[in-house]
């Protein structure tokens, strides 16, 4: 199934056209006992995000409605450690990799993509030039989780040796922000192996104090869902955002996908135009519209900017 998924992904590309607050000191009246305990909470400076159900994944919201506190910090300490806030970076299979996902927004305005009603993304855009179009060391046609957790297959000498793809990405590139995305290539090896490698790869981005975004993906090859189901599962244990892909893919025809296939339609002229009825129809198309909006709904929650969008 690999070999016939690489084709495919081949395929596809041929088919792109290159056109807490610090509370201050209370003063203490001489007259006052003062306490002898102290409380070992402090009011944190935001409430924790609100966890839903897994089980009820389908139903989760396409972005992320908010930043557990522990990731923003996690997340600031990371910049002063020489994290890029300017830079994200892509883990997954064929779906993940370059040009077809994410690369039309370093092509230009109009010859790229076009934005229509989304212009408030344009800042996104600005904000991660270059991210979109790099290839990176952690996407690979075929891939699973646990392609990306073991040992990298690369023959140059710029991954270490015995360091894995995803170790060897976050090295080379420092970024802040990682999307993490598998299940497709996964539901040969089974839920139990896809769930240790997914919940390492995201301990691993983690100890780098960088923010992993996990997502659903559009097909249903297991039958049941059960590896969106657990992608969401470990996004609550670990409280890091959620993009539930899914949801926008699965209002189009054949949930955006290919007929007997597990890659988006395409449109032969644009995957990134979002001024006409491209976004009704093409599996691409809608991908790249819900990754940017999920980029700019998490880089907005953790610099609290100012949020956009539905």
């Amino acid at each position: 199934m690999h070999l016939r998924m690489t084709e495919i992904a081949e395929e596809t590309l041929a088919a792109i056209p290159t056109d807490t607050p610090v509370p201050t000191e209370t003063p203490v009246s001489t007259d006052t006992a003062v306490p002898t305990e102290i409380p070992t909470e402090l009011p944190t400076a935001e409430p924790a995000v609100t966890l839903l159900d897994p089980a009820d994944w389908q139903n989760w919201p396409e972005l992320p409605e908010g930043i557990d506190p522990e990731i923003k910090a996690m997340y600031r300490e990371g910049l002063e450690e020489g994290n890029n806030p300017e830079r994200f970076s892509k883990i997954g299979d064929s779906n993940t990799m370059m040009p077809s996902f994410f690369g039309c927004y370093d092509s230009g305005v109009d010859t790229g993509y076009v934005l229509g009603p989304y212009a408030y993304l344009q800042e996104a855009i600005d904000q991660f030039q270059w991210s979109f179009s790099r290839n990176s060391r952690a996407a690979r046609n075929g891939a699973t989780a646990m392609d990306m957790d073991v040992y990298h297959w690369y023959e140059d000498d710029i991954c270490w040796p015995y360091e894995s793809a995803l170790s060897c990405e976050y090295r080379l590139f420092t970024p802040s922000i990682a999307f993490i995305g598998f299940g497709t290539n996964d539901a040969l090896l089974g839920i139990e192996i896809y769930e240790e490698h997914l919940r390492s790869l995201v301990e691993k981005t983690l100890s780098r104090k960088i923010v992993p975004i996990l997502y659903s993906k559009a097909d249903n090859l297991e039958g049941d869902g059960s590896f969106n189901e657990a992608a969401a599962r470990i996004a609550n244990e670990y409280r890091v955002p959620f993009w539930n892909l899914w949801k926008p893919m699965s209002a189009l025809p054949n949930n955006g996908l290919r007929e007997g296939d597990v890659h988006p339609t395409a449109s032969s002229v644009n995957l990134c135009n979002f001024s006409n009825d491209d976004l009704q129809t093409y599996g691409w198309t809608v991908r790249n519209l819900s990754a940017l909006k999920a980029l700019d709904r998490v880089w907005r929650l953790l610099n609290d900017l100012p949020v956009y969008g539905e």
